[in-house]
């Protein structure tokens, strides 16, 4: 069985053109870090210990980061002062996700194991294949290059020897 992830995500989340994560889903917080995403925003912790709570004694503006990381809204932070956020203790994390939310796309996220989950890829790279290959290989390659399956293999040969694959999906990794 696997652990638990540190945050759940609150909105649909696309890595290089392809949906990673939908509202709900369990998201790491190495991916959370390497995209970019915003905790309160984004994603919610998923459970007490992700985001760890300030001291007693800590500013204000430490318990405000850590009640927005917890999904208090802007508003409800400001009509508490700094002993009512220290005093207050974290309901139920994770709320429901709003199916609704806009897509959050991440343009160019730093490589990890998230964004390769993400796309369909081989080990070893693929070479482009010359003008007269088969569909078969044209096919191959745009999936390598980060095109979901389905829509390479709905493309014809002269659309996927056409692809501008460096502004769709990112320059090639080696």
């Amino acid at each position: 069985m696997r652990a638990p992830a540190e945050y759940i995500a609150q909105q649909p989340i696309q890595v290089n053109g392809v949906r990673a994560y939908n509202p709900g889903d369990d998201v790491p917080a190495s991916a959370v870090e390497n995209l970019g995403l915003t905790v309160g925003e984004h994603v919610l912790p998923a459970h007490p210990g992700v985001i760890e709570r300030p001291a007693g004694n800590a500013r204000r503006a430490d318990w405000e980061v850590y009640w927005l990381g917890q999904g208090m809204t802007r508003e409800e932070i400001d009509g508490m002062t700094r002993d009512e956020l220290a005093a207050r203790e974290p309901e139920v994390l994770g709320s429901a996700p709003n199916p609704n939310a806009a897509v959050h796309v991440v343009p160019n996220p730093l490589p990890d194991v998230v964004a390769a989950q993400a796309t369909e890829q081989t080990a070893e790279p693929v070479e482009r294949p010359g003008q007269n290959a088969r569909k078969a290989d044209w096919v191959e390659y745009a999936v390598w290059r980060g095109m979901p399956r389905e829509t390479a293999e709905d493309s014809t040969i002269p659309q996927l020897a056409d692809a501008d694959y460096d502004t769709l999906f990112g320059p090639e990794q080696s």
